[in-house]
């Protein structure tokens, strides 16, 4: 044994252990063998044990030679590995190739194919044969494979060649069978005596022919490897189509030389030559390994080519002169044309690529079809153009305008919303920014109302239910400009409406109280449902948040802290900087916390502040048009003020936030200052600027913070300037489009002084409470808090008075001389009626009030400035603009009903596509809504002022004919933000009849009651008011007393009371059922508005009224459950409150275990109380207000509640008072066929549905009604045929129990409802008639007691059996 070196050896001792080890052979320990069939080098030397060699076969002796010269070696493995049984090897399949020295890696250069790897070769002679064979091969008859073909053609060519001895320095022998030719001379000679590329048209003959035989002499010094090479090179340099265009050469040669020729040995020559030159061809195609197969294979095919020559004897031969075209098969022809393919499939196969035809690539290049013919009132998929426009449904468009790259209904042009999807989804980035840029279009026309009438469901609806929230969020994110942009756009229009921010900003001048706008989700304006959300949001997804608010879902999603990261990193272009801010503004509307949550996203306020509210305007000094600027960085933008306003007007921390954190006001001042003429920027631009500034000026004073009094202090000269300014330049009946923006201007400058007196106005109030230390507010603690007294003082405003009613004068004397006005200059005047209003309002609380001095000014204005044109023809103009600009009185339908569920808006574009009347340009509300407010005012301060200039406009046609359309309206859109103000108009209106004795009473009373349903949050206290002042106001129901005293009333003077189980009886006389009710006006009054309004309500109502700013929280009134107080059965409401109070007081007695004894169901007196004065209201509507006070169309819900007067206790029905009123009502509400409007719709809040409804009434008949038949009138009204049977069921069968106690009879029951309605038409429902038998049979019912229930069931049963015999 050899030991291994040591550390310690040096390299002479390395040196003499290897020569020891060379010197001894060893044996090795394992030896190399090959494992697979296939013999080594080392193998093939060795013979078999007889001496004779292994017998190979052709492709063995073939492979063995190509491995012979490639010095292939075969794969090895350990011959222990053979011992040990494995048969397959780990280091197997290793194979090493022996490069000779003269091949070097630097010369190989491999040519790149187009179609990423390698092309497979292919058997081309063979593959075309056996397809022009297969014809000929019977089905029986199974063909030989490829490979099998090429085997015996290459076996029958080598036994056809002679046997030839090559020897060294021997001449070729020559056989008679075979050619005078070499393969090569072949070839070469198939190539002519004259080229078919150079023709004799571009050169002169003897030039082409010189060329020719220059090639051929080329070609003949080449070997075959040479050309082939040659010939490779020159193909891959070419396009396919060149390729095929020199084929095409060739073969038309070839056609011209079969002309007219013989069919012997001539053809056969030119048949051989052509034959040849077909082989060099497809030799180009399949390369040099393939060249010597493919020489094998064109003797085969030229033999039988031959014998196919044989058989057409007769052809038919033509001159020169005539092309031969080859015409394709009459069945291939028809067979396309069937698919509305022009054109034959071999005609097709010349195409590039199209050697497989296919139909379908064919029938796309065909004319597109015609679409579909639709049926009469058909519906169709809406499809849209780029623009957003919907296509008609046959309209012919170009192909030119890329609107038919679509699958489904290729005819029509446009896309559906689902490929508009596709197309957002899309990977192509030029396909993503077209789609989202249509998607965008789509939602803005959508928003505009130009889908309403046309589309169903609406679009917006459809657009979130797919899910374009989480596409647009997405696209938002992405890094293209082309993406974001078009991808906030989109956005844009799908929660924001340009429309409805464009009527709030012409509204805001006139708009009561100046309040903004709350716009949130059917979800969150729910008390309950939004509770349930907060406590819940965490464990819900996006897209289930999604489902229940759109805006919440993208506060979520962080979309705010996108957007400041596009605002302030990515610094997109002005228009997509202007749709972001309004993205923000829309979600500031949304709720107090959504304006919270974007205050305090990092960086949002003080980038849209440094960016586009800049303290600097020296860009704008330059000279240099906004309109010309790529980029509005650094320009002061109305939209970022406009931001800022939505968020100030949300609450007083959140504007004394921006104030102290911020320093807005100082770009506010900065901005009220500017000269239009001294900036860059368009005079438009520049007074929209001061417009938005002037307005969030007005916001920070209606909180009345210090820093807005302070600027208001410092800035009173410049105001002072800008009231003369208008006094002496500005004209309301002259240059009305030019001075369009300065009446703009004006009116919110009227709007800041406005609110500087209501603040000026508080300064006496608060520093006598400071001076006494009385507590002005109570925190939320309970303490006390002492407010200082602001900063403006009552004595400042002195001047003011003078100079505004010096421009109202001018003004409204060119308004009488004009015959034209516009909706801006009436916006202006009515601003200085509004600021009037509010400081003679004040004036009368204020420390240095004079009464007489008050009363003079009063007098003097009435006289001089508001008298002349009580009196002019410019006032009936206007009022006779009223009917047509009424909200109230229009037959549009409310742009919400557009919105889904998720997704609210205020809808200020109608059901249609119009704006909302009152905003229009005509609209005369701007100068009339203040203009009455101030007549209010004083005549309520000084009530002796002349009364005929007034009676003159309350009387007038123009307002009656107003008034009686508004009367009988269905008010579709009192839900409507700007519908508040000609609520407002109308309750001037009316209070000005009250105070100077309008003897039209009986049309203002009813307009009174009309007006009271459409009372929106926020203007509670109209309500008190109008029932103070009209409605229980004995004066405006002096006809109704009139009346009721004639003795001709015919309808209820035989008319029978229904009787009472009680000691006293109902009354139904008309006299005495009016003359109670005018006892009791007073104490109506008082309940209803205890009833119908809550305290505090009524307090945060009065607070924005009267405009008090220090307790002013905001002035942002936010979206609710119903946009209006009251509904329409507004006199009943009160007992739907004394019901559920009730039934509270039940549960909680039942859930602290009290016992029957200590709990009394009798009705308490001031339930009863409440109850009687509601009957009392409902009956004096129904009665004589009917047109103006009760509805067809909601007469269900009447019903409903009047049934509660039974639920609501046991015995409350029962007092004579409730129970003439009540049947009194009844027959009010069915009489002039009012009973066959009563179907079941919506069920009462507080039921499951209204068959829960009608089965908790039937219980409670059963067990307290003691029979009473007004009671039991209720129970039998839903056993009308048309209504649902499910109501008669519950009757006859499962309560059954019931039916004993109804003791009507059929004359009681005819009085209020005809027998034909229970009787007809007969009934066919088969459970009912089993149970009509069940009670006649058990005598449950008799004819003597239940008379009214016999005749009923009787007459069913007896015509269902009759019916049955005759089947």
């Amino acid at each position: 044994m050899f030991q291994r070196p040591h550390a310690g050896e040096t390299d002479d001792d390395l040196q003499k252990q290897e020569e020891a080890l060379n010197s001894q052979s060893f044996r090795p320990s394992a030896k190399v063998i090959h494992v697979n069939k296939r013999k080594t080098e080392e193998d093939k030397s060795q013979k078999e044990p007889d001496g004779a060699e292994v017998p190979r076969s052709k492709f063995g002796r073939e492979r063995n030679s190509k491995k012979k010269k490639g010095s292939i070696v075969d794969n090895t493995v350990l011959k222990e590995a053979v011992k040990k049984g494995e048969t397959v090897a780990v280091l197997g399949r290793i194979v090493e190739r022996v490069v000779c020295p003269e091949d070097s890696l630097r010369e190989w250069h491999p040519e790149p194919s187009p179609f990423g790897f390698p092309k497979v070769p292919k058997l081309k002679s063979l593959s075309e044969e056996s397809t022009s064979s297969c014809h000929q091969v019977k089905p029986e008859i199974k063909r030989p494979s490829l490979y099998k073909q090429q085997f015996m053609k290459t076996k029958n060519l080598n036994e056809a060649k002679p046997s030839v001895a090559h020897e060294k320095g021997s001449e070729k022998s020559h056989e008679s069978n075979v050619s005078d030719f070499t393969d090569d001379d072949q070839r070469i000679a198939a190539l002519g005596e004259q080229s078919v590329v150079i023709k004799n048209e571009v050169i002169q003959e003897d030039e082409a022919k010189k060329i020719h035989l220059e090639n051929i002499a080329k070609i003949s010094s080449m070997s075959h490897e040479e050309r082939l090479a040659h010939q490779k090179e020159i193909l891959s340099s070419l396009a396919p189509e060149q390729i095929e265009f020199l084929k095409s050469l060739r073969k038309a040669k070839e056609k011209m030389q079969m002309k007219g020729t013989n069919e012997g040995v001539q053809d056969s020559q030119t048949l051989h030559s052509n034959q040849k030159e077909n082989h060099g061809i497809q030799s180009m195609e399949l390369g040099s390994s393939e060249a010597v197969d493919k020489d094998s294979m064109n003797t085969d095919s030229q033999s039988d080519s031959l014998q196919r020559k044989g058989k057409d004897k007769k052809a038919v031969k033509f001159s020169e002169d005539v092309e031969m075209k080859e015409v394709p098969p009459r069945d291939e022809i028809v067979e396309l044309e069937k698919m509305g393919i022009p054109l034959s499939l071999s005609e097709a196969k010349k195409w590039i690529n199209m050697s497989q035809v296919e139909v379908d690539k064919l029938r796309a290049l065909t004319d597109m079809p015609a679409p579909k013919p639709l049926k009469d009132k058909e519906g169709f998929v809406a499809r849209f153009d780029f623009e957003g426009n919907i296509l008609p449904y046959d309209k012919d468009v170009s192909h030119l305008e890329a609107l038919h790259h679509h699958g489904e209904e290729a005819g029509r042009a446009g896309y559906s919303l689902d490929e508009i999807f596709v197309f957002c989804r899309s990977k192509v980035l030029q396909q993503r920014h077209l789609g989202l840029r249509t998607l965008a279009n789509i939602l803005r026309n959508a928003k505009e109302g130009m889908y309403d009438i046309c589309v169903n469901p609406p679009v917006i609806k459809l657009a979130i239910e797919a899910g374009v929230v989480l596409i647009l969020r997405f696209a938002i994110d992405d890094t293209s400009e082309l993406v974001y942009k078009e991808a906030v756009k989109g956005l844009y229009y799908l929660i924001a409406s340009e429309p409805d921010e464009q009527c709030l900003s012409l509204a805001q001048a006139f708009v009561p109280g100046g309040v903004e706008p709350g716009i949130s989700s059917e979800i969150y304006a729910n008390d309950e449902a939004r509770q349930e959300l907060d406590t819940e949001e965490q464990e819900l997804k996006d897209t289930e948040i999604i489902k229940l608010d759109v805006v919440r879902a993208l506060i979520r999603m962080d979309t705010q802290s996108r957007l400041r990261y596009l605002l302030g990193i990515t610094k997109p272009g002005p228009e997509t900087v202007i749709h972001i801010i309004g993205i923000l503004t829309r979600i500031a509307r949304h709720s107090l916390t959504a304006a919270w949550k974007l205050y305090h996203t990092p960086h949002l306020i003080s980038t849209i502040l440094e960016n586009f509210l800049p303290h600097n305007l020296s860009p704008l000094l330059t000279g240099e048009n906004v309109a010309s600027m790529t980029s509005v960085y650094g320009v002061p933008l109305k939209h970022a003020l406009h931001f800022l306003r939505v968020l100030a007007a949300k609450g007083r921390q959140l504007a004394s936030s921006l104030l102290n954190t911020y320093d807005v006001m100082s770009q506010v001042l900065i901005y009220v200052s500017l000269e239009p003429s001294e900036v860059g920027m368009p005079q438009q631009e520049a007074l929209m600027l001061s417009q938005e500034s002037y307005s969030l000026w007005a916001t920070f004073l209606a909180y009345g913070l210090n820093k807005p009094q302070e600027a208001f202090s410092s800035f009173y000269p410049m105001l002072v300037k800008q009231l003369m300014f208008y006094r002496d330049k500005i004209s309301v009946n002259e240059d009305l489009e030019k001075n369009k923006f300065n009446y703009d201007v004006g009116a919110c400058i009227f709007n800041v002084l406005a609110r500087a007196v209501n603040v000026a106005a508080t300064h006496s109030l608060l520093k006598n409470k400071m001076t006494l230390n009385q507590g002005t507010l109570v925190d939320a603690e309970g303490k006390s808090l002492v407010l200082p007294p602001p900063l403006l003082m009552w004595e400042d405003m002195n001047d003011l008075p003078l100079l505004v009613e010096t421009c109202l004068n001018k003004w409204l004397v060119e308004l009488m001389r004009s015959t034209e006005t516009s909706f801006s200059a009436l916006k202006l005047v009515g601003s200085c009626c509004y600021f009037l209003e509010c400081y003679y309002s004040k004036w009368k609380d204020q420390v240095s009030y004079s009464g007489d001095v008050c009363n003079n000014k009063i007098v003097n204005m009435y006289k001089t400035i508001l008298t002349p044109f009580l009196l002019s023809s410019s006032i009936k103009q206007l009022m006779s603009k009223l009917e047509m600009h009424s909200s109230l009185s229009s037959n549009v339908l409310p742009g919400s009903r557009r919105d889904p569920v998720n997704l609210g808006s205020l809808g200020c574009v109608t059901h249609g596509g119009k704006i909302t009347p009152v905003v229009q340009k005509s609209s005369p509300f701007p100068l009339l809504l203040p203009f009455a407010s101030l007549c209010v005012c004083l005549h309520s301060l000084h009530p002796v002022l002349d009364p005929q200039p007034m009676r003159a406009m309350l009387e007038s046609e123009e307002l009656k004919k107003y008034m009686g359309r508004f009367c009988n309206s269905n008010h579709e859109l009192c839900g409507n933000w700007l519908t508040r103000i000609e609520v407002h108009f109308i309750y001037y209106i009316l209070r000005l009849g009250a105070m100077k004795g309008c003897c039209k009473f009986q049309l203002f009373h009813e307009t009174a009651l009309s007006l009271m349903p459409c009372i929106h949050k926020g203007d509670e206290i109209l309500i008190k008011d109008l029932l103070g002042s009209i409605i229980c106001a004995p004066e405006f129901l002096s006809d109704v007393t009139e009346v009721s005293s004639r003795v001709d009333d015919l309808a209820l003077r035989d008319y029978i009371p229904l009787k009472s189980p009680a000691l006293v009886q109902p009354v139904l006389l008309p006299k005495q059922l009016i003359d109670n009710i005018c006892d009791s006006l007073k104490s109506m009054e008082s309940e209803l508005v205890s009833c119908l309004i809550s305290k505090k309500e009524y307090e945060a109502s009065a607070v924005l009224k009267n405009n008090i700013p220090f307790i002013t929280n905001g002035i942002t009134i936010g979206q609710t459950e119903s946009a209006v107080v009251l509904e329409r059965y507004w006199p009943l409401v009160p007992i739907k409150r004394v019901f559920s109070a009730s039934r509270q007081k039940s549960k909680f007695l039942e859930s602290k275990e009290k016992s029957s004894a200590n709990f009394s169901d009798q009705s308490p007196p001031e339930d009863m109380l409440t109850v009687t004065r509601c009957l009392q209201m409902t009956y004096l509507g129904l009665k004589y207000r009917r047109k103006c006070f009760f509805s067809e169309t909601n007469s269900f819900a009447w019903l409903q509640h009047l049934s509660l007067v039974f639920l609501v206790a046991s015995d409350l029905f029962l007092d004579a008072n409730v129970s003439s009123y009540l049947q009194g009502c009844i027959v009010e509400m069915l009489r002039n066929k009012g009973y066959a409007n009563l179907e079941a719709g919506n069920h009462l809040k507080g039921f499951n549905s209204c068959i829960a409804w009608y089965k908790e009434m039937l219980e409670h008949f059963q067990g307290v009604s003691y029979g009473d038949s007004t009671f039991a009138l209720f129970i039998v009204i839903p056993l009308q045929q048309y209504w649902d049977a499910e109501f008669r069921l519950q009757l006859w069968g499962d309560l059954s129990d019931a039916l004993p106690y109804v003791s009507l009879s059929p004359e009681e029951v005819s009085q209020f409802i005809p027998l034909s309605q229970f009787c007809e038409p007969e009934e066919e429902d088969e459970r009912l008639i089993i149970k009509y038998r069940a009670n006649l049979g058990s005598r449950l019912i008799n004819e003597k007691r239940n008379s009214f229930l016999y005749k009923i069931a009787l007459h069913h049963v007896r015509h269902y059996t009759e019916k049955q015999s005759k089947n």
